[in-house]
C-alpha cells in the first residue's frame, strides 16, 4: 500500500510518501481502506521526536480515521466489507480494571492508533473490530476524520473530568485548534460563558458563530489580564489547557477560587512551573485528562448527527502533501482540522 511513513524523528522532510507492506489481519482485527484521515498536533510532536510513544520505526501516524471496512478477521462478527466506519483510537490490554469499566484510556498498557501503532496515513489501516463505529449519520468522511478525537477529548475534559455547569466561565486557550473549537461548542452547549483565546483577530468572527462570547488574541494581549477585566478581578470557573509550558502559570492564575484547570497535554512543553499557594489558598483543582471512552463518544455521535455540535475543517489535501499539513499546525494558520485524503 501506498502511506506516509517516517524512519526516524525530525522535521517535515522525514514524512515520505512510499510503498510499505499492507499490515496483516489478526482473527479479530479489520482492515480499513481510509478514505480521511485528520492531523493531530501530536503526529508533529511524534514526528519530531518530543513524544515518543512508539520507539518502533518506521511509523505511520494519524488516529482521527474514517473509511470503509476492506477486509475482515476468521472472528469478527457485527462488520463486513464495504461497511462505512469510524475509529475509536484508544486500545486498552482488555483485563485490568480500567478496560474492565470501559475505560481503556486509562489503561496502564493504554495505546493509540496513530501513536503507538500504525494508523492513518496511509491506504489501509489495521484496527481491532472493537474500536470500529458506523460513520457518523449525515456527515461526510472528511467530517467524520475531523470530529472523532478532538470532540471526544474535549467532551471528556470538559463534562467528565472538570464537571462543567451552565452559567459557569470557561476559558479555551488554543481555541482555533481542533479541540479548542470543540470546547467552545461544548461550552456553548453546556450553558457557559465562553472566552476563546487565539493568537490572531482574523479568527474572532468565526469563533463567535461557534459559541464565544469573549475574545482574546493572546499576541497582543496578557490573556490573564484580559480575563481579570471580563470577570470583574474573580477569575473563571473552568480553564481548558493543552498548551502546558508557555501558559500554565497565568491559566491557573485566571481560576477564581474553587476553579478547576483541566489538561490534555503540553504543545509548548511538559516541564510548567507556578506558584502553589495560588493553589492551596483558592482550593483550586489541577486535573489530568486523556482522551475518552467509547461510551462518551456514543454520546457525542447522537449530539453530531444531530447537529448540535459540528465537526470545523480548516482544509482538505491529498496525503501525498502530508508535509504542508504539518507545516500548517506548526505555523499556527489553522483553524479547525487539517484532513488528508489517500488516492485509491
Amino acid at each position: 500500500m501506498k502511506a506516509v511513513v517516517f524512519h526516524e524523528y525530525g522535521d517535515i522532510d522525514v514524512l515520505r510518501y512510499e510503498d510499505i507492506e499492507t499490515p496483516t489481519l489478526g482473527p479479530r482485527d479489520v482492515l480499513v481502506k481510509v478514505r480521511a484521515t485528520a492531523l493531530n498536533y501530536y503526529d508533529v510532536m511524534t514526528r519530531a521526536g518530543t513524544y515518543r510513544p512508539n520507539e518502533r520505526l518506521p511509523h505511520i501516524l494519524g488516529g482521527d480515521i474514517a473509511g470503509d471496512v476492506a477486509e475482515v478477521g476468521s472472528e469478527v462478527t457485527h462488520l463486513k466489507p464495504r461497511d462505512p466506519v469510524v475509529v475509536y483510537a484508544a486500545l486498552g490490554c482488555g483485563h485490568c480494571e480500567q478496560c474492565l469499566v470501559g475505560e481503556p484510556n486509562c489503561c496502564v498498557e493504554y495505546r493509540y492508533v496513530g501513536a503507538h501503532v500504525w494508523g492513518g496515513y496511509a491506504q489501509y489501516v489495521k484496527v481491532p473490530e472493537e474500536n470500529l463505529v458506523p460513520l457518523y449519520q449525515g456527515m461526510s468522511y472528511e467530517e467524520a476524520a475531523a470530529c472523532n478525537i478532538t470532540f471526544l477529548t474535549s467532551w471528556h475534559m470538559l463534562v467528565t473530568r472538570a464537571n462543567l455547569r451552565s452559567g459557569e466561565d470557561l476559558l479555551v486557550l488554543s481555541a482555533a485548534s481542533g479541540i479548542g473549537v470543540a470546547a467552545v461548542q461544548i461550552g456553548r452547549l453546556m450553558g457557559c460563558r465562553v472566552i476563546a483565546c487565539v493568537g490572531s483577530d482574523d479568527k474572532f468572527q468565526r469563533l463567535r458563530e461557534l459559541g464565544a462570547d469573549v475574545l482574546i488574541n493572546y499576541r497582543t494581549d496578557d490573556f490573564y489580564q484580559e480575563v481579570m477585566k471580563v470577570t470583574g478581578k474573580r477569575g473563571v470557573d473552568v480553564v481548558f489547557e493543552n498548551t502546558g509550558t508557555e501558559t500554565w502559570d497565568r491559566a491557573v492564575r485566571s481560576l477564581t477560587r474553587m476553579g478547576r484547570l483541566v489538561t490534555c497535554g503540553g504543545t509548548s512543553g511538559y516541564q510548567v512551573t507556578t506558584d502553589v499557594n495560588y493553589i492551596f489558598h483558592k482550593q483550586l483543582s489541577i486535573i489530568g485528562s486523556n482522551h475518552g471512552t467509547k461510551r462518551e463518544l456514543q454520546t457525542l455521535v447522537k449530539l453530531l448527527e444531530a447537529g448540535k455540535l459540528r465537526p470545523v475543517v480548516d482544509r482538505v489535501l491529498p496525503l501525498t502533501e502530508a508535509r504542508e499539513g504539518h507545516r500548517i499546525l506548526e505555523g499556527r494558520k489553522v483553524f479547525g482540522k487539517v484532513v488528508l485524503i489517500p488516492e485509491h
